[in-house]
């Protein structure tokens, strides 16, 4: 006799940084079950494993999360949870006028934004040399590297996301500890352009707006993070 199962729907979503239609379905009880728990440990490594492994599943693979950007990650992880779970995520808010000032509010994850726009990969040229590389936006991987080492291996993370390193007359053909070796002969004049491309990268956040029920003060701001999305 065979095992019953539930057929799941299937849903489409765009890759911000891309355009690209992405194909998901809502994540199970069981998986929901592991995102929880990994959440309860509260240890970057085991967190983003099981976020990986749930995007990944939901959306066949189509989307690997471990070279897309952090970005695009959480985004289609919210439109996952929108369908698993709900549209709206329900939450607390504070307020400086007391500690005890506590006001229930909702957002709705339909809203998520995406800012400042994404790009896909960009060209950069190093300054007073012949080289140019082409940079990509971090991974979810390369934030959990950045949290584990409280950003001593911020390096090593500018060097990952190098896609390509050329010259006008030849592509080098280096591996990661070349571009390593590149990236720390590097002036911080020479790394400026490359620093500011990967500071200032588009960000997953929702919009958020209450009244406190204490004093009456609008407070308006964003929810981002997913310790938050897993609400």
């Amino acid at each position: 006799m065979s095992k019953a199962s539930i057929i799941l729907p299937t849903y489409i979503t765009k890759q911000p940084s891309t355009g690209k239609e992405v194909k998901f379905r809502p994540f199970t009880v069981k998986e929901e079950k592991a995102l929880l728990l990994a959440l309860q440990e509260e240890d970057i490594t085991t967190v983003t494993t099981a976020i990986k492994n749930t995007v990944g599943v939901c959306t066949s693979w189509e989307l690997d999360p471990e070279t897309t950007p952090y970005y695009d990650v959480e985004y289609v992880f919210l439109k996952i949870r929108s369908k698993s779970v709900g549209e709206i995520l329900d939450l607390i808010g504070s307020c400086e006028c007391s500690p005890t000032a506590k006001t229930p509010f909702s957002v709705d994850i339909g809203d998520t934004v995406v800012k400042p726009s994404p790009v896909e990969n960009i060209n950069i040229k190093i300054p007073d040399t012949t080289y140019t590389v082409i940079a990509r936006h971090p991974s979810i991987s390369d934030f959990a590297s950045l949290a584990q080492t409280n950003g001593e291996s911020a390096t090593q993370v500018v060097a990952n996301c190098i896609t390509s390193v050329f010259t006008d007359d030849e592509v080098m053909s280096w591996d990661s500890t070349e571009k390593m070796e590149f990236v720390e002969s590097m002036s911080p004049k020479q790394q400026k352009e490359l620093a500011q491309f990967l500071k200032n990268m588009p960000m997953t956040s929702i919009p958020t707006k209450y009244k406190c029920k204490a004093c009456g003060k609008e407070h308006v701001g964003s929810l981002s993070g997913f310790e938050n999305f897993f609400v």
